[in-house]
């Protein structure tokens, strides 16, 4: 019987150390929702610099023109001469305008990169036109993420892959306030404003989102 358990051992202690080697392999490729403001193996996104702009809103009022998402998804996108490609980390001249985006907010997904992002739809619904607006990782956003985790019934911690849609509790007619950006890894060769998928949807968006205010 002595001898049994000394042959065992070898195999034994070489099934513990393997497991937690075996556990991360299987979660190799996740990332993971920690909180609302901490994630852990998230990737880099295309355009990351100009998708994580710190810049905050301008204190002149006046320079921040409010849309609709119908508005914004009837915008032209930039001519395809302009050297816009996903390794640009500089923004373009159109880039550096700041909106006032108010809709109703009818989607919430989380994001490989770590971004929240929120689909807004016109708040009457009327006309056509998804728009994203995104709330990256970091300390700059974790308020803005706090609340918008506030509306979901998501718990935490929480893994997916790719992405992973939420589930609202609340569903809320919000104004988001931040620079206009062209998502160009989701737009056609012509640069034009239609991504093919999701249909009906603005390849321009509001990244990152520097403000949020609930209007209803």
């Amino acid at each position: 019987m002595r001898f049994v358990n000394r042959a065992l051992f070898p195999a034994l202690l070489a099934a513990f150390v393997i497991a937690p080697a075996f556990t991360k392999s299987v979660a190799a490729g996740t990332v993971s929702f920690v909180s609302p403001c901490e994630c852990q193996g998230q990737k880099s996104g295309s355009r990351w610099p100009a998708k994580t702009d710190p810049s905050p809103v301008p204190l002149d009022k006046s320079t921040i023109q409010s849309v609709t998402p119908s508005q914004i998804y009837e915008w032209k996108g930039p001519e395809p001469n302009v050297g816009l490609t996903p390794e640009t980390d500089t923004r373009i001249a159109a880039e550096q305008k700041w909106y006032n985006l108010t809709g109703r907010l009818v989607s919430v997904k989380v994001e490989a990169d770590g971004d929240i992002t929120l689909v807004l739809n016109d708040a009457d619904g009327k006309k056509p036109g998804s728009v994203g607006a995104e709330i990256p990782v970091g300390p700059a956003w974790c308020e803005l993420r706090q609340t918008v985790f506030g509306w979901m019934t998501q718990s935490f911690p929480f893994s997916f892959k790719k992405s992973q849609k939420l589930e609202m509790r609340e569903s809320h007619i919000i104004t988001v306030t931040g620079q206009a950006f062209f998502d160009v890894g989701h737009a056609s060769p012509d640069h034009s404003n239609r991504r093919t998928k999701p249909k009906k949807y603005s390849v321009w968006e509001i990244h990152p989102v520097m403000a949020l205010h609930v209007d209803q």
